[in-house]
């Protein structure tokens, strides 16, 4: 069979490697093409775009970008008709992929859709191109089951992905805060809006040890040139994000899936978040929920502080350390954790995907 794969950001990438594996291993004629990254490319030579390209973020840089993101469609709907692929499969990154998703189910094209846009926050009239354009629907957060089941959308819940590649985890917690890691996103505008703020704090509290997880497919000078101007107990690692969080105490991160992955290391945390003021002033009259972390959302309370904007700087973070440095704050935090990861599935979310693939798209189906 041929498989076509769209992922937009690095999240994407990692769910779409691990799903190309369990394709792999169940049809040996799989044929791959996909925009992803570089754990994408390490199951498969069939990439066409990469995540550094593809990876935006907020209405002001989508709109200033309006021109490469129109030419992305137009290659998107030339390679799959000339791939002519036996499935699409839309890996998040909303934005462009339900627009895709019109396209090809029109077309005549089968469509999977794994990894749920979050039309929970905001714009869920859009679940109907998921209802009437997706032929296969997988979610992978517990309470996105009864949120589509109220919106008359058909399902399959298979547990988080994550699960698969982060085993269990039960190290001690340490008495005192010593390294700390610092995580500024995936994209460029995260890192240029987060980096900074990050180090100006790092260079105030030289009796802690940083660590930055750096993303190798961003280009370098983005991290090299800020690192230059501070001192030397900040450090950087690329590529190695899991290994960074076994090595450090507490983490300071940028929202998205890192959140989910340092509570399944069980690695205190504070998450924070900055974008262009246009961007957040219009998220923030669209988003319906009280939380941006997936960690306190999956809790439906705050398990962990949030600092958004201008809520996010050296001050606010200097207090909020203080705060969790007692040894009894955090195992509070990671507490939650634990019972957080008891929601998220038994690990067999790759392999419950491929497997509703494969059957679906059986003769004998």
């Amino acid at each position: 069979m041929k498989y076509y794969l769209i992922a937009g950001e690095a999240s994407g990438d990692l769910y779409g490697s691990m799903l190309i594996k369990e394709l792999k291993a169940r049809d040996p004629e799989a044929s791959f093409r996909f925009w992803g990254g570089p754990e994408m490319k390490k199951e498969s030579s069939g990439q066409l775009k990469s995540i550094n390209e593809t990876s935006f973020m907020g209405f002001w840089e989508v709109a200033k970008n309006a021109r490469a993101i129109k030419n992305f469609f137009a290659f998107a709907k030339f390679s799959i008709d000339q791939f002519s692929p036996d499935l699409i499969i839309f890996i998040d990154y909303p934005g462009f992929n339900l627009r895709m998703a019109k396209w090809a189910k029109d077309r005549g094209y089968k469509t999977a859709y794994y990894i749920s846009p979050q039309l929970w926050a905001w714009k869920e009239n859009r679940h109907k191109i998921l209802r009437d354009k997706i032929d296969l629907f997988f979610v992978i957060l517990p309470f996105e089951r009864d949120f589509y089941r109220n919106l008359d959308t058909a399902c399959t819940y298979v547990g988080h992905p994550l699960l698969e590649v982060i085993g269990s985890h039960d190290r001690p917690i340490p008495e005192t805060v010593k390294t700390i890691g610092l995580f500024p996103g995936s994209r460029k505008q995260e890192i240029q809006n987060h980096l900074s703020v990050m180090l100006d704090f790092a260079v105030e509290h030289p009796e802690y040890k940083f660590i930055i997880a750096g993303m190798s497919h961003i280009k370098r000078e983005y991290y090299l040139d800020q690192i230059d101007q501070y001192a030397s107990h900040v450090d950087i690692e690329y590529d190695n994000n899991y290994g960074v969080m076994q090595k450090i105490d507490f983490a300071i991160t940028s929202s998205g899936t890192a959140t989910l992955e340092l509570a399944l290391h069980l690695v205190p945390q504070i998450v924070i978040y900055k974008t262009s003021q246009l961007s957040f002033m219009i998220g923030k009259r669209l988003v319906k929920t009280d939380y941006i972390s997936l960690v306190n959302l999956i809790a439906s309370k705050e398990v962990v502080p949030e600092l958004l904007q201008h809520a996010f700087n050296k001050l606010a973070l200097s207090e909020y350390l203080k705060k969790m440095s007692p040894i009894a704050e955090r195992r509070l935090m990671i507490a939650s954790y634990k019972k957080i990861k008891e929601e998220l599935g038994d690990g067999s979310s790759s392999s419950q995907v491929a497997q509703a693939i494969i059957e679906f798209l059986s003769p004998t189906s």
